[in-house]
């Protein structure tokens, strides 16, 4: 049995298709160390497009890959990190402004204002756009531009200016997608050590924070949908998705070979290792067939999704391409993938490529015979995210009432009371007329 480090980190990507757990531990600041893994598909249609649908099959799956991980390690696993599909997400995008009756110097109170202001109204529009009733967490939001009296600028502080605006995004989670992780969690026997979101643990591997400046898309191909994000200027500006993905491909392939559904999945991956595929059909009759033919008769449906993933993309980055697309996720390892969304979007073919091997360098796996393949990209990052982040639920009592938060490392009083319906021009002062007035000879101004 190796020797094992005391503290051991347990990252789980509750995929729509399948299920990877990673169980390692961080050596130093750069590398990673994982000491077991595993995978597992789903033995019914658990989940549909990201969101747990079966919580009792969906627990009963991650209790089998605990107790397999559990042998592997000789350790029981207590605590696990997982995360939220981007596919779940939802971005808002508002204006808000803030006018001033006289000139007026900004400081860190009123930017502080004009964000909250900007969260409020996203709060507004999207409870607005909900018929069920459904609560959200506010996940996080990034001001993309400020401008003051119109002229756009990098940092208001100390400007003097009559108005303020910001372009600001804010994203968030339904509360039924997240009750439903947890419990699904629970029910299998191990508490929440860490909740992040997919998209930004894919992120945080596949595109570094030195990289971020550059105008990129990610994007996530799993088995029912396609996550996009977009980054520039060192931030994540807009989350995105379109519900097609790997398992329409499959399905082609299914019906064209006349196998099952688990089959078609092993093709699929044949067809991009070699010229010929051999399979037994549900008649139970061995075939062999060119991995060319089968090519062609999926083009058609490869060619939709990733044209309609780069129409996304450009949707989303203000209706123009980016500098380059990082593909992660099984899904996107089809042969002719990222050939065909480079052509639509313009981009050379090497500006469009799998990010599996060269994103995992720092990452050593116990079992050599594992891979580096795309399809760890999230797992892995999902465990990093336990050490760069933290984030989870907390619980606040407001006025006798618990309130469950997003635990984001930048929480505020404000966010607490926004969550219960108070007003921003509740909470924030407004600021009076300026006194002027004359001591000893000399004119003075109290703001």
């Amino acid at each position: 049995m190796q020797e094992l480090p005391e503290k051991l980190v347990f990252g789980l990507d509750i995929g729509t298709r399948s299920l990877v757990g990673t169980v390692g531990a961080r050596e130093d600041e750069h590398n990673f160390k994982v000491f077991a893994i595993d995978q597992a598909e789903h033995d019914t249609r658990a989940m549909l497009d990201g969101q747990i649908h079966d919580i009792p099959k969906v627990s009963e799956s991650i209790r089998k890959m605990k107790k397999r991980l559990e042998a592997k390690l000789g350790r029981e696993l207590t605590e696990v990190s997982i995360a939220a599909a981007g596919r779940v997400l939802k971005t808002i995008n508002v204006s808000p402004f803030i006018e001033f009756t006289e000139e007026t110097v900004i400081h860190d109170d009123e930017i502080h204002t004009l964000e909250m202001l900007g969260v409020e109204e996203a709060y507004k529009t999207i409870r607005a756009s909900e018929d069920n009733g459904n609560d959200f967490y506010c996940v996080g939001y990034s001001v993309m531009h400020y401008y003051i009296n119109g002229q756009q600028m990098v940092n208001l502080e100390e400007h003097k200016g009559t108005r303020i605006d910001a372009e600001l995004i804010a994203t968030f989670l339904p509360q039924d997608v997240v009750d439903d992780l947890y419990a699904a969690v629970e029910n299998a026997g191990l508490n929440v050590a860490n909740l992040t979101l997919e998209p930004i643990a894919a992120i945080d591997i596949a595109i570094p924070e030195k990289f971020r400046l550059l105008n990129i898309a990610l994007v996530d191909v799993g088995a029912g949908t396609s996550d996009i994000c977009i980054t520039n200027d060192g931030c994540v500006i807009a989350y995105g998705m379109i519900p097609h993905a790997g398992d329409e491909i499959t399905e082609i392939i299914a019906r064209l070979c006349l196998v099952d559904f688990n089959t078609a999945e092993q093709i699929k991956r044949g067809i991009t290792e070699g010229d010929k595929v051999e399979f037994k059909d549900i008649m139970d009759i061995t075939q062999t067939m060119k991995s060319e033919d089968i090519l062609k008769t999926i083009a058609p449906t490869l060619n939709s999704i990733t044209e309609e993933i780069a129409e996304k993309i450009k949707e989303l980055n203000g209706g123009k391409s980016v500098s380059a697309v990082f593909v992660v996720g099984g899904g996107g390892k089809v042969k002719g993938f990222t050939e065909h969304i480079a052509e639509v979007l313009g981009l050379q073919n090497e500006r469009v490529a799998l990010r599996g091997k060269e994103v995992l360098g720092e990452v050593e796996f116990v079992d050599e015979t594992v891979t580096k393949d795309p399809l760890l990209v999230t797992p892995i990052g999902i465990c990093y995210s336990y050490y760069e982040s933290r984030n989870n639920f907390i619980y606040v009592t407001l006025n006798g009432n618990r309130v469950k938060l997003y635990d984001n490392n930048k929480l505020t009083i404000y966010d607490v009371l926004s969550r219960d319906g108070f007003s921003n021009d509740d909470l924030f002062p407004k600021r009076g007329k300026s006194i002027h007035y004359t001591l000893d000879g000399s004119r003075r101004i109290e703001r």
